[in-house]
């Protein structure tokens, strides 16, 4: 979890175009509570969903402290989600997206998810649609959902004090946003895939 000092002007991109999500106004404990809170109001009616913040892991090469865990069972097998919380002042960049990867090899977790509150260099998103990571959002209803698509599209309404949207591919090389919160459909589809 990121010490980064929130500011409160808008960023920049590398287009000049006007960054309209704020910086967050929330310590980093708040936050990683945040998405607790998200991933506590995720079950699925699975068996035995179990949510903890700052999890201590035992892995191949040591003990991690996890943001957010999430544990449950489908189909009578346990699977083990990894919540990265980062709410940085700029977008998470694919080192971070690393790091949760060795993270999941290390304790065989079965899946990843990067919840970021400035979103995601591009890297970054590459290297997590390689892996299986998911990348996620977090977003106050109060603020403005800005598309980085090239064409213009309808934003998804936020809900909530707090709504987790996905960063998904839309199969023609760039992301399309989906809401997370309070839709189960959705959060299946962005957390649990199927071969």
């Amino acid at each position: 979890m990121s010490n980064d000092t929130p500011t409160a002007t808008a960023a920049t991109t590398a287009a000049d175009e006007e960054d309209h999500w704020p910086s967050f106004d929330i310590t980093p404990k708040a936050y990683e509570e945040a998405v607790a809170g998200i991933a506590k109001s995720m079950n699925l009616d699975l068996v035995g969903w179990e949510v903890k913040h700052l999890d201590p892991l035992g892995g191949l090469d040591g003990t991690y402290i996890m943001d957010v865990t999430a544990r449950f069972q489908l189909a009578g097998m346990d699977f083990l989600i990894l919540f990265e919380c980062k709410r940085h002042k700029d977008p998470v960049k694919r080192s971070d997206v690393q790091v949760l990867l060795t993270k999941l090899q290390s304790t065989g977790a079965q899946k990843g998810v990067v919840v970021a509150a400035s979103g995601f260099q591009s890297g970054a998103l590459e290297f997590a649609k390689a892996h299986g990571i998911a990348c996620v959002r977090l977003v106050d209803n109060a603020w403005t959902y800005v598309s980085r698509h090239t064409s213009t599209t309808t934003p998804p309404p936020l809900t909530g004090a707090y709504s987790g949207y996905a960063m998904l591919p839309d199969g023609e090389g760039d992301y399309e946003f989906t809401l997370l919160t309070g839709s189960a459909d959705n959060i299946r589809s962005a957390l649990i895939t199927t071969a």
